[in-house]
């Protein structure tokens, strides 16, 4: 057995529960000689040799093979290695084992768990919980470090939409307390994830429906930007191929559609609305050029996701149509410029077969003149 000192994230006495996968008994301790510190760029934090600082952690001891290996799953998809070290405790010096980061850079900022918690706590209990999942599963290190972003982006979408609340004018007001979940199994978890729930709830009559079982997919949450020009009149649309219709049986899997794409971990809708426009269409926007359509779920009966839809009222000169993605996310994209007029004339065709096309040429309809009016 090991003894084990932690300075970072794992302090968070939820989240190593769940790595360790057991209730761990816990000591005060510090690391002299160092200080903690952001890791540039990042949320996490890593050690800094200071010969004035003192790294303040807790002390995990007889910490087993088996927990050993769980932990250094978890670690090393953050890209830190173990060493030894010798901490302060309150029964004097100790050799422990520390995780150090390998090739990253600190920043000048020291971190704080406290507010990391209240920032980043719930999402990262939330990712570790699949991760540890994954290394019950035996996944490789190597594949764990390519789906961590995919990882935590769910995460991200399912704290996000647990923290939220729509307005309720009509509803009965039902909320999740009237349901008991029983089971929750997990068959697939890759860059998408199926989850298996068995589950009971309180009826509308006042009964109880179930024990039922329901089988959802799990989707990060979404962005998307139908670009409108006031001006001239037009819109933007990004034709590529979708598997989902290709899939379906569709003899036309190219759809035509607004801009979209993933929320990552740490993303407000608003950046990701930013940067999905510029990578797909080229455009250099701000938040100032968007016009929050809704919120909504897409198809909640079976997908576990939720679209944040935009209108963002720019400049689309014609040298905005062309080929553009990313080569790296094997995107083949098309950008097309459509008139307002044909753009509802393919909602009323059919050739508009896209959800937040449809709800964003519809809100634009609707909002038209007031954004040539410059409101």
């Amino acid at each position: 057995m090991t003894d084990f000192f932690f300075f970072g994230t794992l302090r968070h006495m939820p989240l190593l529960r769940i790595v360790m996968g057991r209730e761990p008994s816990v000591s005060a301790a510090e690391l002299r000689g160092f200080s903690v510190r952001h890791v540039e760029g990042a949320d996490f934090p890593m050690l800094v040799a200071s010969p004035k600082g003192t790294a303040i952690g807790i002390l995990v001891e007889n910490v087993t093979k088996a927990e050993q290996e769980r932990l250094n799953f978890y670690e090393a998809g953050f890209v830190f290695d173990l060493m030894e070290q010798t901490v302060e405790t309150n029964n004097g010096p100790k050799p422990t084992m520390v995780y150090r980061a390998r090739g990253l850079s600190p920043s000048e900022v020291p971190w704080d768990l406290d507010t990391w918690v209240a920032n980043h706590g719930a999402m990262t209990v939330e990712a570790a919980a699949e991760i540890m999942r994954a290394h019950d599963a035996g996944m490789s290190v190597e594949t764990l470090t390519q789906r961590q972003a995919i990882i935590r982006a769910r995460a991200h979408s399912t704290i996000s939409t647990s923290q939220s609340r729509r307005p309720e004018t009509i509803s009965a007001g039902a909320t999740r307390a009237e349901v008991t979940i029983h089971e929750t199994r997990h068959p697939y978890e890759a860059f998408f994830r199926v989850d298996e729930v068995t589950l009971s709830h309180k009826a509308h009559d006042g009964g109880e429906v179930g024990p039922i079982d329901r089988a959802v997919f799990v989707v990060t949450d979404a962005v998307t930007v139908l670009p409108y020009d006031p001006v001239r009149d037009r819109v933007l649309l990004i034709e590529q191929i979708r598997i989902g219709a290709l899939v379906r049986g569709d003899q036309q899997p190219w759809m035509l559609e607004p801009v979209a794409g993933m929320i990552d971990a740490g993303e407000t809708p608003e950046q990701t609305a930013l940067r999905e426009t510029h990578e797909e269409a080229g455009l250099t926007l701000t938040s100032t050029n968007l016009h929050h359509i809704s919120t909504y779920y897409p198809s909640p009966g079976g997908i576990a996701q939720r679209f944040v839809s935009y209108v963002a009222v720019c400049n689309l000169p014609d040298a905005a149509a062309g080929l553009g993605g990313e080569s790296t996310e094997h995107e083949d994209l098309r950008a097309h410029l459509v008139p307002f007029d044909t753009l509802m004339e393919m909602v009323r065709s059919g050739e508009a077969a896209n959800a937040a096309l449809i709800i964003s040429a519809q809100w634009l309809q609707a909002e038209r003149n007031r954004l040539q009016a410059g409101a």
